[in-house]
């Protein structure tokens, strides 16, 4: 459903949605090997994941295509490949597969597991890619909590960003910089740097209740809403589908989160549940982010709204990370009653 609502929402928008269903199919393939994969394997070829992973990132910065001011893309055989998108899904995996250790997380795993994501997270920064590497940070922290962390250890990490954030402006690029300063005030530059944030806006409230209807929203149609197919999708949904129809999207993305966690808690085993929580954190953080984004409750970071955003790269990724869970899903043994003490924890931190 999620992709098909993509694939009308890209058509609107006047976005190449020929390419996009090619996409679609491929993460359609992917999914299929995922799930027929025994995702147990994964655990003992994390290592190698991680440093393919960072190979690909590192290649990125040498190699790399700039489009935009940003070198993100490398050229596969034609295709391009956003080696950012797949870090996110190989970096679940590799914390799930050291957080799968223990029950417990000593300070000395709980460094390591920040050391794993150090290196993935500034080269990804430098890309410059603020969005993925919010994303990042977001299955770290999120991987942690449910993987066992302290209160301590997740306060020491807390502490540690309220002191970086800060800083953060003087490591950001010129316009990333001017992002957050728009983001409290957007009508001091509506020309500028707020037009982005503000035809958004726009779009998102001519959709009213009901919506101008499929095709026929004006702000996406006439190019007002800039990146209407990738990072604002959203505005241009919320145009032509109103408020009712913005909840139903919501609502099917909560249906899917649902389920995700669901299948966390009834992990046959404990790397099992740490991917299937860490998809989820993956695909909360980004629907939160971009929507939010859209609507104007959070900076603008370019995230794009996974399985509705027009790009290649992001859709394979999404749909193989579901395929991952639903391996895990179907290779539960029948009547699974869920671990004691591995749901417990889950659904436990869950509520919390």
């Amino acid at each position: 459903m999620l992709v098909a609502l993509g694939l009308m929402t890209v058509y609107s928008a006047h976005a190449d949605w020929v390419r996009q269903l090619v996409w679609a199919v491929l993460g359609a393939a992917a999914y299929a090997a995922a799930t027929a994969f025994d995702y147990r394997r994964l655990r003992a070829l994390a290592p190698w994941l991680y440093v393919a992973m960072l190979a690909m990132l590192l290649a990125v910065r040498i190699f790399g295509r700039t489009t935009l001011g940003a070198q993100r893309w490398l050229s596969v055989g034609g295709f391009p490949l956003q080696p950012a998108e797949l870090s996110k899904l190989v970096l679940v995996v590799v914390l799930a597969a050291y957080l799968s250790r223990a029950e417990t997380l000593s300070w000395r795993a709980f460094l390591g597991a920040l050391g794993l994501v150090a290196p993935v997270a500034a080269l990804i920064l430098i890309q410059p890619d603020l969005g993925t590497t919010i994303v990042v940070v977001a299955v770290l922290v999120g991987m942690l909590f449910i993987g066992g962390a302290r209160i301590i250890q997740l306060g020491s990490l807390a502490a540690c960003a309220t002191l970086i954030i800060p800083l953060l402006p003087h490591l950001l690029h010129g316009y990333q910089r001017r992002r957050l300063e728009i983001f409290l005030n957007p009508n001091s530059d509506p020309l500028g740097a707020g037009y982005n944030l503000l035809q958004a806006r726009i779009a998102v409230g001519t959709g009213g209740l009901f919506g101008q209807g499929w095709l026929h929203g004006l702000q996406g149609a006439l190019g007002f809403v800039p990146e209407r197919a990738t990072d604002f999708v959203f505005a241009v949904f919320a145009e032509q589908f109103g408020l009712l129809g913005s909840l139903l999207l919501l609502a099917i993305f909560g249906t899917l989160l649902i389920r995700l966690l669901r299948s966390a808690a009834a992990a046959p085993d404990r790397f099992g549940g740490l991917v299937a929580a860490g998809v989820f954190v993956m695909i909360f953080a980004q629907v939160v982010e971009n929507v939010g984004m859209n609507i104007g409750l959070l900076p603008i970071a370019g995230i794009p709204l996974p399985l509705v955003s027009y790009g290649g790269s992001a859709t394979i990724a999404t749909l193989a990370a579901l395929g991952l869970v639903q391996s895990m899903t179907l290779r539960r043994p029948l009547l699974l009653q869920p671990r004691p003490e591995w749901s417990g924890n889950i659904t436990g931190r869950a509520q919390a």
